[in-house]
């Protein structure tokens, strides 16, 4: 027994040192690939930004599109005791995964320009959404809110659904001359929006309504700061899902990807393809 002992003592402490050093491993891991700190603009608690010159206007003597029509408002779905609309970003659990971390460099937020030409006005909301250059092919369904107790109070969240995209219900449809959003999880029930943070500038999105697509390309891509910030900044934030007058296809899902995630907001805003000035794009 006093042989065992010693020998035990000794197995003991490797194991504690190695459990301290993975310990210290780990922070250092978490602080090195830790998202930098957001800079408060116009645009939200902005970590990442990118954005795409828009072509130039058309000269006086050259003949322009017609302006877009007003837009209408989708299809009310909700059952009237759902409450008011969330008017902050989605919000989703946070996950245990460990991959790869990749933090992106800071850069200024421009601020968003309209598009011009109309596409055809969908009468339904979208069914599929496809972007080629991530692989991702996924159904979208309608997606609404509901009332949940925070802290006592009731509030009204969003409800993001497993293993397809969910369309904002008070969000525009396609062809509106609006803002059409679609929200998605990226780490958990399904990942369906895993690689929507690597869309760059420029890549193709086709947005179905049923068989009939329609086409944008990737002009903006934001990555805010959501947990911890104020609520100002978190409804700057939010100004993303918010009614444009401009057409558009705005993504929204959940960033870093790696434990404990969550924190951020993914935000990729894709227009019609006569928007882009493909010339300044890589």
């Amino acid at each position: 027994m006093n042989r065992i002992s010693p020998a035990l003592s000794r197995g003991l402490l490797i194991i504690g040192g190695l459990l301290i050093l993975t310990g210290l491993a780990w922070g250092v891991w978490i602080r090195v690939n830790a998202p930098p700190p957001p800079e408060i603009t116009d645009a939200g608690a902005v970590v990442l930004a990118e954005t795409a010159p828009p072509k130039p206007t058309a000269r006086p003597d050259t003949p322009t599109a017609s302006p877009p029509p007003a837009p209408t408002s989708p299809p009310t779905l909700l059952p009237e005791d759902d409450g008011p609309t969330p008017d902050l970003l989605p919000e989703w659990t946070v996950t245990a995964e460990h991959p790869e971390p990749t933090a992106p460099p800071t850069s200024e937020p421009p601020t968003p320009s309209p598009t011009a030409t109309p596409l055809p006005r969908a009468e339904e909301p979208p069914t599929r959404i496809v972007a080629p250059s991530i692989g991702l092919d996924a159904t979208v369904v309608p997606m609404g809110w509901a009332q949940v107790d925070r802290n006592g109070a009731m509030v009204s969240e969003w409800v993001i659904p497993e293993n397809v995209a969910g369309w904002h219900m008070n969000s525009t449809l396609p062809g509106h001359g609006g803002n059409v959003v679609l929200s998605g999880h990226h780490n958990i029930e399904g990942k369906v929006f895993r690689y929507v943070v690597d869309l760059h500038l420029g890549d193709e999105i086709i947005l179905y309504v049923n068989d009939v697509p329609y086409y944008y390309k990737v002009t903006d891509k934001y990555i805010l700061k959501e947990a911890g910030m104020p609520l100002r900044v978190r409804r700057k934030n939010a100004q993303w899902i918010m009614p444009t007058e401009d057409e558009r296809l705005t993504l929204v899902t959940c960033w870093p990807y790696q434990w404990p995630g969550n924190s951020h907001r993914v935000i990729v805003v894709a227009r019609p393809p006569d928007y882009i000035d493909d010339s300044g794009v890589e």
